[in-house]
């Protein structure tokens, strides 16, 4: 199913606007007539810095709008103005956001709220607040978007301002729906469809039905979702919003690709596509082009799917590799500059010699002449050989090393996500003391920090694929030993291979889970607790055991069998086509089998 949550980021930046959003087709006639006030009257500096933050409000142009937006705020730096300073900040945040340059607008959202709160404004405040929930929905950090929105929503409920509460409120939806809280989502959908009734707006009724139908979509409630998701594109494309009704599109496209309706689906997907290329935003473009390329592989037209799998790409590179592959190129062209500068000398030196010997040889005998001519033919062939031969050689090591940069590169910076992502779970638990969540997020933390030990062990050893097991489950469970203050060593019998990152990854997360159970439930009132670890490779299968001699538990009893921790176990040993098995003896011993060809 189609969650287009990359796209939808952006929609919901743009319903952080819509209190005052106008009529989208209007946009340019307003821009045009502003920018002529500007450029022909004589107007007062806070007159001037009002007008420029109004053209870059309502410029179609998002680049055009951004340089205007610029320079209000250095007219109001000019006139000391801390509130006008304030919106074109906010301005400026609305516009990078759109841009997608999200750390940009969360830096411009910030310096906007800060003044906003120093002058006591709330609305303000409120406004901020909502745009700072829209950077972080971008991020994919939901928590803290639902923090600010819900924040946002306590002072407009508190100010009668429906207008603005329903469009929170829409944002505060989408937020959990992106957090996989269906039911939060569908709550704050409906609530803000009965706020729509009073401010009658029909931009909220056409986000809110949308996402009701994306809801409805993940709920498998077809005939709903279809019938949401008809009347949010009905309504946005009255608007002129093609941004989100091709967003909405697609996900009624996809509804019809599970129906098997493949040409109300190849339609949908192709419009969308349409619209995301008038918009003109990359993310947008990328995002529908897999769809497309990835429907069109199944219906096997797959001269169509590499059309459209090469536009991904092409898109992809641009977001994602663009600096690194500009880098990288640089140094390639310096570097083949070089090489044909140092050939063509030497080529020039070559000739030169060959032209002296040549007249030296003139006078030789018709013999000796034939003789050395065929030599120099027979020469010139091999060095052309080798010539080949080693430019092919130069140009794989090239692209061997910008395979490894590349990757050493992606490595580092998921090992840098991995480590914030603990540090947030981190900083939220020690937030919830004594509430049930703790525990929870604590054992999250666990799981991204097994994770991260895998990609620092990637990123320092320069490896590309494989990671030493006996190291790794070292490091991991002495780890967590000592992040859970255990007063005992374990005992660990490890084999000493190296295996890919593919299958460590799942069998990173199945030993986590079964030594932090062990830590946190098997050794309460115990005098001399024990776990021991042991891994063995017999005939190409290995085989993991986990063994404590605490208290243990029943497989059958519903608490455990039930719990996540075990359905995650689970649910990766048969990813790895492995078994689980547990032992009946005293404590706990649990024995994993995988086959390692």
């Amino acid at each position: 199913m189609c969650s287009n949550r990359n796209s939808l980021s952006f929609l919901i930046l743009f319903s952080v606007l819509l209190a005052s959003l106008p009529i989208f087709s209007q946009n340019k006639e307003k821009a045009d007539s502003l920018i002529r006030i500007l450029n022909n009257t004589d107007l007062s500096y806070l007159e001037r810095t009002k007008t420029l933050r109004y053209i870059a409000y309502y410029h179609p142009d998002v680049n055009s709008g951004l340089t205007y937006a610029k320079e209000s705020l250095l007219l109001a730096k000019k006139l000391d103005n801390p509130i006008l300073q304030a919106e074109a900040w906010e301005e400026i945040a609305h516009l990078e956001g759109r841009l997608g340059n999200i750390d940009k607008s969360l830096e411009a959202s910030l310096n906007a709220l800060k003044i906003y709160e120093r002058e006591g404004l709330k609305q303000r405040v409120a406004a901020s607040y909502n745009q700072l929930a829209a950077n972080h929905m971008m991020n994919e950090n939901y928590p803290e978007a639902i923090t600010y929105l819900k924040r946002a929503e306590v002072i407009y409920e508190n100010s009668n301002q429906d207008e603005n509460l329903a469009n929170t409120i829409l944002n505060l939806g989408e937020a959990y729906r992106l957090s996989n809280n269906l039911d939060s989502a569908e709550i704050s959908f409906k609530r803000t469809l009965e706020l729509n009734q009073e401010i009658d707006s029909d931009i909220t009724e056409g986000y809110s039905l949308g996402n009701l139908g994306m809801i409805y979509h993940s709920l498998n409630e077809l005939s709903n979702a279809k019938t949401n998701l008809v009347q949010a594109i009905t309504l946005l494309l009255q608007l002129g919003d093609y941004y989100s009704t091709s967003v909405y599109m697609t996900e009624l496209a996809s509804i019809y690709e599970e129906e098997g309706r493949m040409d109300l689906a190849e339609k949908n997907y192709l419009r969308a596509m349409e619209m995301a290329k008038k918009t003109g935003f990359k993310e947008q473009i990328r995002d529908f082009s897999k769809k497309l390329a990835q429907f069109y592989a199944n219906e096997n037209k797959f001269s169509e799917a590499l059309r459209f799998q090469k536009i991904f790409q092409i898109y992809q590179d641009s977001l994602v590799n663009k600096a690194n592959i500009q880098k990288i190129e640089r140094v390639k062209a310096a570097y083949e500059i070089d090489k044909r500068e140092s050939e063509i000398g030497l080529l020039n030196q070559v000739n030169t010699n060959q032209k002296y010997l040549l007249w030296a040889l003139v006078g030789g005998v018709v013999a000796t002449l034939a003789f050395l001519y065929q030599l120099y033919r027979g020469n010139r062939k091999v060095k052309k050989a080798n010539t080949i031969l080693f430019e092919q050689k130069e140009i794989i090591s090239e692209r061997e090393k910008e395979k490894a940069l590349l990757l050493r590169e992606l490595n580092h910076r998921v090992k840098n996500n991995l480590q914030m992502i603990s540090s947030l779970l981190s900083l939220q638990s020690r937030e919830l003391d004594g509430h049930p969540a703790k525990e929870a997020l604590e054992t999250g933390k666990d799981r991204v920090e097994a994770l991260s030990l895998i990609h620092r062990k990637l990123y320092q050893e320069d490896a590309e694929t494989r990671v030493d097991l006996k190291e790794y489950l070292e490091e991991l469970v002495l780890g967590l030993f000592h992040g859970y203050n255990a007063h005992f060593k374990p005992k660990l019998e490890l084999v000493d291979i190296n295996i890919s990152v593919d299958t460590l990854v799942p069998l990173a997360l199945i030993v986590n889970e079964m030594v932090v159970n062990a830590l946190k439930y098997a050794y309460n009132g115990l005098d001399n607790p024990s776990l021991t670890l042991k891994v063995q490779e017999v005939d190409s299968n290995l085989t993991i055991q986990v063994i404590d001699n605490g208290k243990g538990f029943i497989l059958s009893d519903s608490g455990k069998k039930g719990s996540f921790g075990l359905k995650l176990i689970q649910s990766l040993v048969e990813q790895l086509e492995g078994t689980l098995t547990k032992k009946d003896n005293r404590g706990t011993h649990w024995q994993v089998q995988l086959s390692m060809d």
